[in-house]
C-alpha cells in the first residue's frame, strides 16, 4: 500500500492537518506533499514542517496513493477537473468540502472517496473528524483513513445524510463555544464593571478547567450541573435563565446553519452541472 499523502491546498484547514499527522504520529515528513496555487504558502509550511512539496496539483497525485482535497468548496470541481485523469482507481481521495456530496466527487473520478469533516480541534489532537466512505472504499481504506484521522481526534462514522447536521454540532461548534465565552466575559464587564480583559480571561480559564472535568470518564454535563447549582442557590438562578432561553438560540444555530447548508449544496449541484455541460 502506497503511504504517501498528498494535500491539495495549505489554507488553514490543509495546514492544520498536515500539523495534526506529524504531532499525532499519523505520518512522518517523508510521507508528505503539498501543493498549492501560491508557492510561497506550501514553501512556508514544507520550511515549518519538513514535508515535501510538488510543482503542482497533477505531480503531487501522480506521487500519492492517499490524496486529501483541502480547497474551498468553490474550487472543488475546478481542481478535481485538473486531475481527474489521475485520480485512478488505486487512488484513495478525501475531501473536506462540507457541501460536496459523494455523488459528485464520484462522477470527476473513478478513484475511491471518502468525505471526512474534521475540526480546529485536531490541532490540539481532540475533538472530531466526521467520516463518510462511499461504496467504492475497501476494507483497507478505511482502516486506514480512520487510523489517521483516529490519530488527530476522535472519527465519527456517519451516513453522508446527517452531515450537515453532524458538522454544526462538531466542526462550527468550536466557534460558536468561543463566541460564547466571548459574550459572557463581555457581559460580566458590562453588567458588573469587571475590566474586559480581566473577565475574558478569567471566563476562558474556567471553561477550560469545565472541559478537563469532562474529560473524566463517566462525567455528564448534568453531573456539573448538579454539583454546581445547588438547590435554591445563586447558580440554580442562572442555571434556570439558560435552560428557560438558550433553547431557542441552539434550535436557531441549528436553522441558519441548515439554511446555509442548503444555498452551498445548490451552488456546488450548478457548478457540477456547468462542468458537465
Amino acid at each position: 500500500m502506497d503511504t504517501r499523502i498528498g494535500i491539495i491546498g495549505t489554507g488553514s484547514m490543509g495546514r492544520m492537518l498536515i500539523r495534526s499527522f506529524l504531532r499525532g504520529g499519523a505520518a512522518v515528513p517523508q510521507q508528505l506533499c503539498a501543493s498549492n496555487r501560491t508557492p510561497e504558502a506550501q514553501n512556508a509550511i514544507a520550511a515549518e514542517t519538513g514535508i515535501q512539496t510538488a510543482d503542482n496539483n497533477r505531480t503531487l497525485v501522480k506521487d500519492a496513493g492517499v490524496i486529501i482535497l483541502c480547497v474551498r468548496q468553490p474550487d472543488v470541481v475546478p481542481a478535481m477537473e485538473e486531475i481527474k485523469d489521475l485520480l485512478t482507481d488505486d487512488k484513495l481521495l478525501i475531501s473536506i468540502a462540507s457541501d460536496v456530496p459523494l455523488s459528485e466527487l464520484e462522477a470527476l473520478t473513478s478513484a475511491r472517496v471518502v468525505r471526512v469533516i474534521p475540526s480546529v480541534t485536531s490541532e490540539q489532537l481532540k475533538g472530531v473528524s466526521l467520516i463518510v466512505f462511499s461504496e467504492r472504499t475497501t476494507k483497507a481504506d478505511r482502516e486506514r483513513v480512520i487510523s489517521l484521522f483516529g490519530a488527530i481526534g476522535t472519527p465519527a462514522i456517519i451516513s453522508e445524510q446527517d452531515i450537515e447536521s453532524y458538522t454544526t454540532l462538531t466542526s462550527c461548534a468550536p466557534a460558536f463555544f468561543a463566541e460564547m465565552i466571548h459574550e459572557f466575559a463581555v457581559s460580566a464587564s458590562r453588567m458588573t464593571g469587571i475590566p474586559a480583559d480581566e473577565a475574558e480571561a478569567l471566563s476562558r480559564e474556567t471553561f477550560i478547567g469545565t472541559a478537563a472535568l469532562l474529560e473524566i470518564p463517566g462525567t455528564a454535563c448534568t453531573d456539573i450541573v448538579s454539583r454546581v447549582a445547588t438547590p435554591g442557590g445563586i447558580t440554580e438562578e442562572g442555571v434556570n435563565v439558560l435552560t428557560c432561553r438558550f433553547p431557542a438560540v441552539c434550535d436557531e444555530i441549528f436553522a441558519a446553519t441548515g439554511r446555509k447548508h442548503a444555498t452551498f449544496r445548490n451552488a456546488s449541484s450548478e457548478n457540477t452541472n456547468t462542468e458537465g455541460n
